[in-house]
């Protein structure tokens, strides 16, 4: 019974420890909801000042315009319209997107009413079209955002048709013009135009005799042309000697003749006044004849020395082979159809 009457008087005690824990939440919760009561939407917006300079980023440099528009407001004995405002603020502080104003329900002039339309188009454009604008030039559109709504809010009535009272109006179609200027340069193709010059340079062709790298008459007579030509050059320039040889022998020997060949062309041209570091050499053996035949044929147009004079600084490294035989070909071609009279 002892035991029994024990039990009974903790649970007693427990319960009436359980509801004093309960009235004293009631209690704090109460006076929560009193002190929020007295806070007014302005003063919520104003304790948030700083954390929000302090984050930065659109919705909150706007939140901060909607707390400096709310105080004004206050100054100028329009309660309803600040606390508007600055309830407007506390939404767009808590992530909520931004709506602009609808004139309509600020019985906004009928006079005004497309252009401000017209206007709401064009910001909703620069908000939802583009939004890296938002975050590259969140100050300009938090701005361009507040302006808007405190053209509709305070200066849509007749009396403000006059530009120099709609103060805001004036300021946001200003700004707004200048972020779209901003928008439209961004679309422009920035990167520098490369231009493909194509090598300024002029061909000639040394043909040798058959399993031999030696000058022969025409050849040499060949060469003297060359070295007037070159005497006529006032620029810097450079030359590019490309070995060849026909199918006839083994692709090896070919390949060694075809170097000699050019190697004997570079000594002719040193000993006759061209320095030797303008002068470069290639041998390409059988694989790029002018006429294509079978293996073991003996050509004589196969066996040469093409010899590349490029006009200015550059260097053939830039220049493969096959790309300064197709200039010379189209060249030849476009040659070729001046001496007919036809077009290019």
């Amino acid at each position: 019974m002892f035991f029994k009457n024990l039990r009974s008087t903790k649970h007693t005690e427990t319960s009436s420890a359980q509801a004093t824990r309960s009235t004293k939440i009631i209690l704090t919760l109460t006076t929560i909801l009193v002190i929020t009561s007295c806070t007014t939407s302005l003063q919520l917006l104003s304790n948030e000042g700083l954390s929000l300079k302090t984050k930065g980023g659109y919705k909150s440099y706007l939140a901060l315009e909607y707390l400096s528009f709310s105080r004004r407001l206050l100054v100028v004995k329009d309660k309803n319209a600040s606390d508007y405002f600055a309830k407007k603020g506390l939404k767009i502080a808590a992530g909520e997107e931004f709506v602009p104003e609808n004139p309509m329900g600020w019985k906004a002039d009928l006079g005004q009413m497309e252009e401000m339309i017209l206007m709401q188009k064009r910001l909703e454009n620069i908000l939802h079209s583009n939004s890296h604008v938002t975050f590259y030039l969140p100050i300009q559109t938090a701005h361009l955002s507040y302006l808007y709504d405190c053209w509709i809010a305070r200066e849509s009535k007749v009396i403000f048709r006059n530009s120099e009272l709609a103060e805001c109006r004036e300021r946001f179609v200003k700004l707004l013009d200048e972020i779209e200027h901003y928008i439209d340069d961004l679309k422009k193709d920035k990167t520098p135009k490369v231009e493909i010059k194509e090598p300024e340079f002029e061909r000639f062709e040394i043909l040798f005799d058959f399993n031999n790298f030696k000058l022969n008459d025409r050849a040499s007579k060949e060469l003297v042309k060359i070295l007037k030509y070159l005497k006529t050059l006032n620029g810097d320039f450079r030359i590019l000697l490309v070995g060849n040889a026909d199918r006839a022998g083994l692709e090896l020997y070919n390949q060694n003749i075809a170097l000699d060949r050019a190697d004997v062309i570079k000594n002719y041209l040193i000993k006759n006044g061209v320095a030797k570091d303008l002068v470069e050499l290639r041998s390409v053996g059988e694989d790029f004849p002018d006429i294509i035949t079978k293996d073991g044929m003996q050509q004589q147009v196969n066996r040469t020395v093409g010899i590349y004079v490029l006009k200015g600084q550059g260097s053939f490294s830039s220049y493969p082979l096959p790309l300064l035989e197709n200039i010379v070909y189209r060249e030849e071609i476009r040659r070729a159809r001046e001496q007919k009279g036809l077009k290019r």
